[in-house]
């Protein structure tokens, strides 16, 4: 499957360590004195680690990659306690991703774990704490008026924002059981 995943730069990397508690996933260990990508399958590709290295060592790639499974991160993080579980879902959450937020839940859920929430509690958690570009919205749709003669005016028929889909989490719901996606450069959508 391609996707998007890290890459680290082992000539730049010094070994640090201040991108592995970044990554609750936990996809990444310093191994041989550099960070290392442990597992394809572990990396959500959203780059929570990135804005951690001082060494600018790592960077998103799209390739081809085992595809990510919420299911074995969540039984490798829940392993790390409460507070790398409560990131997870929160870093999950930040970035519109339902479907594996979802996920995660029902798998504390069938497991028994539950989480103290503290304060206000995450349900309740509404700011975006990223690229304000990449957060996941949905204009769902509503219905449309009946086109008339007079004017000839139509209704928009655009759903998606932004426009330049690169910025657009390829996790997003409206992404999900889609069977073609036709895009172009220099392109108008609507």
């Amino acid at each position: 499957m391609k996707r998007k995943i890290i890459k680290i730069n082992e000539e730049k990397c010094n070994g640090c360590g201040n991108c592995i508690p970044a990554c609750p996933e936990g996809a990444m260990q310093v191994i041989d004195g550099k960070a290392r990508l442990i597992s394809d399958l572990f990396c959500d590709g959203l780059g929570a680690c990135m804005g951690h290295c001082p060494e600018g060592a790592m960077e998103v790639e799209e390739r081809e990659a085992e595809a990510y499974d919420e299911i074995k991160v969540m039984q490798n993080i829940v392993k790390q306690g409460n507070n790398v579980i409560k990131a997870h879902l929160l870093h999950l959450k930040d970035h519109g991703d339902t479907e594996h937020y979802n996920e995660a839940c029902e798998y504390l859920k069938e497991n028994g774990i539950v989480l103290k929430e503290e304060g206000k509690g995450m349900s309740e958690h509404k700011h975006f704490g990223g690229c304000p570009g990449a957060r996941t919205m949905s204009f769902d749709k509503s219905k449309v008026e009946a086109d008339s003669d007079e004017g000839g005016k139509r209704s928009s028929q655009l759903r998606q924002w932004p426009i330049q889909l690169h910025l657009v989490s390829p996790q997003a719901p409206y992404f999900q059981k889609s069977d073609v996606l036709l895009a172009a450069d220099c392109v108008a959508f609507s």
